[in-house]
């Protein structure tokens, strides 16, 4: 399953900070083209795996209207390692149903959000190879060149 890397270093001047968004394109299946979004937060630090996951859940869930919640528990990944799972039912102005599956996970105080939208039907099929996908994950610590 391994796809070959573009990996790359930049300069940024001490004011500038990397908030770094990955984004893996999908199959295009009922009607929702998906994608896999994992965003970066370098300044986790401390904080706890359940106020972590809160603090970005109630922003989405304020930013969105009509959102039914389908799950919004802590629970271990098949590799052990714990996250925040939430999972909502949400209907755009187009009435159709999309729902929302995102994965909170801190590793040494770095702090990783993976979401990703689902049709009722994907949310069972092409939403356990996004599980994997997220399983499979495994940060690398790459040392500055100072």
């Amino acid at each position: 399953m391994g796809k070959k890397r573009v990996l790359f270093n930049i300069d940024l001047p001490d004011d500038w900070t990397d908030q770094t968004v990955h984004t893996f394109m999908g199959p295009d299946d009922s009607g929702i083209q998906h994608m896999l979004t994992v965003i970066i937060d370098r300044d986790a630090g401390d904080i706890e795996l359940n106020d972590f996951a809160r603090e970005r859940i109630d922003n989405m869930v304020d930013t969105l209207q009509s959102v039914d919640v389908l799950k919004d528990e802590q629970k271990d990944l098949e590799n052990g390692e714990p996250v925040h799972e939430f999972v909502c039912r949400w209907i755009p102005t187009d009435d159709k149903v999309i729902y929302k599956k995102q994965i909170f996970m801190i590793v040494d105080g770095i702090g990783y959000t993976f979401s990703a939208d689902f049709s009722k039907k994907t949310l069972k099929t092409i939403a356990r190879q996004v599980e994997q996908m997220i399983v499979s994950f495994k940060p690398v610590d790459i040392p500055d060149d100072d």
